[in-house]
Protein backbone atom coordinates (compact mmCIF):
# COMPACT_ATOMS: atom_id res chain seq x y z
CA UNK A 1 0.00 0.00 0.00
CA UNK A 2 0.94 3.66 -0.26
CA UNK A 3 1.06 5.84 2.84
CA UNK A 4 -1.35 8.75 2.86
CA UNK A 5 -0.95 12.21 4.35
CA UNK A 6 -2.76 11.54 7.67
CA UNK A 7 -0.75 8.36 8.29
CA UNK A 8 2.59 9.99 7.53
CA UNK A 9 1.64 13.02 9.63
CA UNK A 10 0.98 10.72 12.59
CA UNK A 11 4.41 9.15 12.13
CA UNK A 12 6.11 12.54 11.94
CA UNK A 13 4.43 14.16 14.95
CA UNK A 14 6.16 12.12 17.72
CA UNK A 15 9.47 12.48 15.93
CA UNK A 16 9.06 16.24 15.99
CA UNK A 17 8.25 16.04 19.72
CA UNK A 18 11.52 14.14 20.20
CA UNK A 19 13.34 17.14 18.75
CA UNK A 20 13.99 15.90 15.23
CA UNK A 21 14.07 18.36 12.36
CA UNK A 22 11.84 17.74 9.34
CA UNK A 23 14.53 16.17 7.16
CA UNK A 24 15.62 13.63 9.75
CA UNK A 25 12.02 12.94 10.77
CA UNK A 26 11.06 12.15 7.17
CA UNK A 27 13.96 9.71 6.84
CA UNK A 28 13.04 7.90 10.05
CA UNK A 29 9.31 7.84 9.31
CA UNK A 30 9.77 6.50 5.80
CA UNK A 31 12.27 3.89 6.94
CA UNK A 32 9.59 2.60 9.28
CA UNK A 33 6.86 2.86 6.67
CA UNK A 34 8.82 0.94 4.08
CA UNK A 35 9.47 -2.14 6.18
CA UNK A 36 7.25 -3.83 3.61
CA UNK A 37 8.50 -3.59 0.02
CA UNK A 38 4.91 -3.05 -1.09
CA UNK A 39 4.61 0.29 0.67
CA UNK A 40 6.30 2.27 -2.10
CA UNK A 41 6.69 5.63 -0.35
CA UNK A 42 10.26 5.34 0.90
CA UNK A 43 13.39 6.57 -0.79
CA UNK A 44 14.49 3.05 -1.78
CA UNK A 45 11.40 2.27 -3.87
CA UNK A 46 13.25 3.00 -7.13
CA UNK A 47 11.25 0.51 -9.19
CA UNK A 48 8.23 2.82 -9.05
CA UNK A 49 7.05 4.66 -12.18
CA UNK A 50 7.78 8.38 -12.16
CA UNK A 51 4.18 9.37 -11.46
CA UNK A 52 4.35 7.40 -8.22
CA UNK A 53 7.45 9.30 -7.15
CA UNK A 54 5.54 12.54 -7.79
CA UNK A 55 2.55 11.29 -5.81
CA UNK A 56 4.70 10.16 -2.91
CA UNK A 57 6.62 13.41 -2.95
CA UNK A 58 3.34 15.27 -2.68
CA UNK A 59 2.38 13.13 0.33
CA UNK A 60 5.70 13.89 2.02
CA UNK A 61 5.45 17.62 1.33
CA UNK A 62 1.92 17.96 2.65
CA UNK A 63 2.62 15.87 5.76
CA UNK A 64 5.79 17.84 6.53
CA UNK A 65 3.89 21.09 6.06
CA UNK A 66 1.14 19.86 8.40
CA UNK A 67 3.52 18.87 11.18
CA UNK A 68 6.43 21.31 10.86
CA UNK A 69 4.63 24.44 9.71
CA UNK A 70 5.84 27.10 9.24
CA UNK A 71 8.34 25.62 6.81
CA UNK A 72 10.01 27.26 3.86
CA UNK A 73 10.04 26.29 0.21
CA UNK A 74 13.81 25.97 0.48
CA UNK A 75 13.56 23.38 3.26
CA UNK A 76 10.87 21.41 1.43
CA UNK A 77 12.85 21.39 -1.81
CA UNK A 78 15.88 19.92 -0.05
CA UNK A 79 13.81 17.26 1.72
CA UNK A 80 12.09 16.24 -1.51
CA UNK A 81 15.35 16.13 -3.48
CA UNK A 82 17.06 14.03 -0.83
CA UNK A 83 14.10 11.69 -0.42
CA UNK A 84 13.29 11.27 -4.11
CA UNK A 85 16.36 12.10 -6.25
CA UNK A 86 14.40 11.09 -9.37
CA UNK A 87 12.12 14.11 -9.07
CA UNK A 88 12.82 16.96 -11.48
CA UNK A 89 12.98 20.63 -10.57
CA UNK A 90 9.60 21.13 -12.26
CA UNK A 91 8.02 18.27 -10.32
CA UNK A 92 9.37 19.50 -6.99
CA UNK A 93 8.25 23.04 -7.74
CA UNK A 94 4.77 21.81 -8.62
CA UNK A 95 4.57 19.82 -5.39
CA UNK A 96 5.56 22.85 -3.33
CA UNK A 97 2.94 25.02 -5.05
CA UNK A 98 0.13 22.55 -4.30
CA UNK A 99 -2.91 24.13 -2.55
CA UNK A 100 -2.21 22.35 0.75
CA UNK A 101 1.51 23.11 0.82
CA UNK A 102 2.94 26.53 -0.16
CA UNK A 103 0.81 27.81 -3.08
CA UNK A 104 1.79 31.44 -2.51
CA UNK A 105 5.53 30.93 -2.99
CA UNK A 106 6.85 33.79 -5.18
CA UNK A 107 8.88 32.95 -8.27
CA UNK A 108 12.21 34.34 -6.93
CA UNK A 109 11.81 32.30 -3.73
CA UNK A 110 11.07 29.18 -5.77
CA UNK A 111 14.13 29.74 -7.95
CA UNK A 112 16.29 30.09 -4.84
CA UNK A 113 14.76 26.97 -3.29
CA UNK A 114 15.36 24.82 -6.35
CA UNK A 115 18.92 26.07 -6.73
CA UNK A 116 19.52 25.41 -3.04
CA UNK A 117 18.31 21.83 -3.52
CA UNK A 118 21.09 21.30 -6.05
CA UNK A 119 19.42 21.86 -9.41
CA UNK A 120 21.48 23.61 -12.06
CA UNK A 121 20.65 27.06 -13.41
CA UNK A 122 18.96 25.76 -16.58
CA UNK A 123 16.73 23.28 -14.75
CA UNK A 124 15.79 25.93 -12.21
CA UNK A 125 14.93 28.67 -14.71
CA UNK A 126 13.03 26.25 -16.96
CA UNK A 127 10.93 25.06 -14.02
CA UNK A 128 10.13 28.59 -12.87
CA UNK A 129 9.13 29.61 -16.41
CA UNK A 130 6.61 26.77 -16.57
CA UNK A 131 5.29 27.15 -13.02
CA UNK A 132 4.71 30.89 -13.19
CA UNK A 133 2.77 32.08 -16.25
CA UNK A 134 2.95 35.85 -16.71
CA UNK A 135 0.17 38.34 -17.43
CA UNK A 136 1.13 41.92 -18.22
CA UNK A 137 -0.24 45.11 -19.73
CA UNK A 138 1.48 46.50 -22.81
CA UNK A 139 1.05 50.22 -23.46
CA UNK A 140 0.47 51.62 -26.95
CA UNK A 141 2.46 54.79 -26.26
CA UNK A 142 5.66 53.15 -25.05
CA UNK A 143 8.50 51.55 -26.99
CA UNK A 144 9.91 48.11 -26.19
CA UNK A 145 8.50 46.94 -22.84
CA UNK A 146 9.98 44.20 -20.68
CA UNK A 147 7.69 41.20 -20.19
CA UNK A 148 9.44 39.74 -17.17
CA UNK A 149 10.07 36.48 -19.03
CA UNK A 150 13.56 35.28 -19.85
CA UNK A 151 13.09 32.85 -22.73
CA UNK A 152 15.47 29.90 -22.51
CA UNK A 153 15.41 28.63 -26.08
CA UNK A 154 14.88 25.12 -24.67
CA UNK A 155 11.14 25.44 -24.17
CA UNK A 156 7.97 26.46 -25.99
CA UNK A 157 6.79 30.00 -25.25
CA UNK A 158 3.16 30.80 -26.09
CA UNK A 159 2.06 34.44 -26.30
CA UNK A 160 -1.59 35.51 -26.45
CA UNK A 161 -3.08 39.00 -26.30
CA UNK A 162 -6.40 40.78 -26.16
CA UNK A 163 -7.57 44.36 -25.85
CA UNK A 164 -7.61 47.41 -28.08
CA UNK A 165 -5.18 50.17 -28.95
CA UNK A 166 -4.14 52.25 -31.91
CA UNK A 167 -1.01 53.57 -33.56
CA UNK A 168 -3.13 56.13 -35.42
CA UNK A 169 -6.21 57.51 -33.64
CA UNK A 170 -7.57 58.83 -36.96
CA UNK A 171 -7.98 55.24 -38.16
CA UNK A 172 -9.68 53.93 -35.01
CA UNK A 173 -8.91 51.29 -32.42
CA UNK A 174 -7.63 47.84 -33.37
CA UNK A 175 -6.84 44.58 -31.62
CA UNK A 176 -3.46 42.88 -31.24
CA UNK A 177 -3.49 41.80 -34.91
CA UNK A 178 -3.26 45.47 -35.91
CA UNK A 179 -4.87 47.27 -38.85
CA UNK A 180 -4.63 45.05 -41.92
CA UNK A 181 -5.39 48.01 -44.19
CA UNK A 182 -1.99 49.54 -43.49
CA UNK A 183 1.34 47.79 -43.78
CA UNK A 184 4.15 49.26 -41.70
CA UNK A 185 6.85 51.06 -43.73
CA UNK A 186 10.58 51.11 -43.03
CA UNK A 187 11.66 52.35 -39.59
CA UNK A 188 8.55 50.92 -37.93
CA UNK A 189 8.90 48.23 -35.27
CA UNK A 190 8.34 45.50 -37.88
CA UNK A 191 8.13 46.75 -41.47
CA UNK A 192 5.66 44.83 -43.62
CA UNK A 193 3.46 43.74 -40.71
CA UNK A 194 0.11 45.45 -40.01
CA UNK A 195 0.32 48.87 -38.39
CA UNK A 196 -0.65 48.68 -34.72
CA UNK A 197 0.05 44.95 -34.40
CA UNK A 198 1.67 43.52 -31.30
CA UNK A 199 5.35 42.78 -31.97
CA UNK A 200 7.84 40.82 -29.90
CA UNK A 201 11.55 40.21 -29.78
CA UNK A 202 13.74 37.87 -27.74
CA UNK A 203 17.11 39.13 -26.63
CA UNK A 204 19.12 40.58 -29.49
CA UNK A 205 17.19 38.64 -32.14
CA UNK A 206 15.03 40.36 -34.74
CA UNK A 207 11.40 41.29 -34.06
CA UNK A 208 8.51 38.96 -34.91
CA UNK A 209 4.77 39.38 -35.31
CA UNK A 210 2.79 38.32 -32.24
CA UNK A 211 -0.74 39.47 -33.06
CA UNK A 212 -3.44 37.72 -31.05
CA UNK A 213 -1.49 34.48 -30.59
CA UNK A 214 1.89 33.08 -31.53
CA UNK A 215 4.55 30.63 -30.45
CA UNK A 216 7.81 32.49 -29.98
CA UNK A 217 10.53 31.56 -32.49
CA UNK A 218 12.24 28.31 -31.54
CA UNK A 219 15.82 28.35 -30.32
CA UNK A 220 15.97 32.03 -29.38
CA UNK A 221 16.99 32.99 -25.86
CA UNK A 222 16.97 36.18 -23.82
CA UNK A 223 14.48 38.63 -22.30
CA UNK A 224 11.17 38.88 -24.14
CA UNK A 225 10.10 42.43 -24.98
CA UNK A 226 6.85 43.62 -26.54
CA UNK A 227 5.85 46.72 -28.51
CA UNK A 228 3.22 48.17 -30.82
CA UNK A 229 4.07 48.27 -34.52
CA UNK A 230 4.56 52.00 -35.03
CA UNK A 231 7.02 54.73 -35.95
CA UNK A 232 9.25 54.41 -32.88
CA UNK A 233 11.61 57.25 -33.81
CA UNK A 234 8.99 59.74 -35.02
CA UNK A 235 10.32 59.65 -38.58
CA UNK A 236 6.86 60.03 -40.12
CA UNK A 237 5.21 62.24 -37.49
CA UNK A 238 4.71 62.24 -33.74
CA UNK A 239 5.66 58.60 -33.34
CA UNK A 240 4.25 56.97 -30.21
CA UNK A 241 2.98 60.16 -28.59
CA UNK A 242 -0.53 60.05 -30.06
CA UNK A 243 -1.06 56.34 -29.40
CA UNK A 244 -3.79 55.21 -27.00
CA UNK A 245 -4.93 51.94 -25.49
CA UNK A 246 -3.42 48.83 -23.95
CA UNK A 247 -3.27 45.10 -24.48
CA UNK A 248 -3.40 42.35 -21.88
CA UNK A 249 -0.75 39.77 -22.74
CA UNK A 250 -0.44 36.25 -21.36
CA UNK A 251 2.83 34.32 -21.49
CA UNK A 252 2.82 30.57 -20.97
CA UNK A 253 5.87 28.31 -21.08
CA UNK A 254 5.73 24.60 -21.81
CA UNK A 255 8.44 21.98 -21.65
CA UNK A 256 10.29 21.17 -24.85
Amino acid sequence: MTIDVPTLSKLLQPLKEQGMGPGEAVRVALASATASAATGVGARAFSLPQQEFVHNGAVVAEAVHNVFSPITAAALAIILRETYPNLTALEIGGIILAPNVLPGTPAPEMASALAGAGFDANSTSDAVNVLYPITLTVQANQAWQASGLNVSGRQVTLISAQGSWTANPANGMVGPAGDSRFKAPARYTLPGAPEGALIGKVGSNGPFLVGAYVQAPAGQSGPLQLCINDDLDGVYGVGLRDNVGTLQVNLQTKGN
